[in-house]
């Protein structure tokens, strides 16, 4: 496959979400009232809602069934070697006009262990108070498109100057001493 495909990309509709920010992006029209806010445009192979590959006119498949089938091609040697025939990611576009609950995101043993575990007891994958819907490490990278505001805790004053220090930027030296 020596060509550049196009992708549909799954949007998920979560109450937090935009009823303009995506749409915009796209150029899609305004959202009716009667359709949920669009949250998250997801691209990537995530098997319950993967990005679907125009192959030609008519024809269709989901990322991760290519992905699939053709390792090497969709994913290039080194990464299919790597990971098998799984996309290892998942790109997503988070569009937020409320506050967003707090997450944590485990390491790769503990995503496959509490994976395991709430297989073991029997929790379905749908379960709203399942935590491992898959056995994935979820690492994340943020990176603002616009305004964007983040709490993520706090740390205590003297681990923060310790930080600033370590930094050794100068700009950030009034921001260490008022932590003084």
């Amino acid at each position: 496959m020596q060509r550049i495909l196009l992708l549909r990309n799954p949007v998920q509709r979560y109450a937090w979400g935009s009823r303009t920010a995506i749409p915009d992006m796209l150029g899609h029209p305004p959202l009716p009232d009667s359709e949920g806010p669009w949250a998250e445009l997801w691209m990537g192979a995530h098997s319950s809602a993967p990005s679907v590959v125009t192959l030609a006119p008519g024809a269709e498949v989901g990322l991760d069934q290519l992905a699939a089938r053709h390792p090497d091609e969709i994913l290039g040697p080194r990464v299919a070697g790597a990971f098998g025939s799984r996309l290892p990611f998942l790109f997503k576009i988070n569009a937020a006009a409320r506050p967003l609950s707090i997450q944590c995101h485990p390491d790769p043993a503990a995503a496959r262990a509490g994976f395991e575990r709430e297989n073991r007891l029997g929790v379905p994958l749908t379960a709203r108070e399942r935590s491992y819907r898959d056995a994935s490490h979820k690492p994340e990278l943020l990176v603002a498109l616009g305004r964007f505001e983040a709490l993520v805790g706090f740390r205590p004053p003297r681990e923060i100057r310790e930080r600033l220090a370590a930094a050794g930027a100068r700009e950030l030296d009034a921001a260490r001493a008022r932590l003084e």
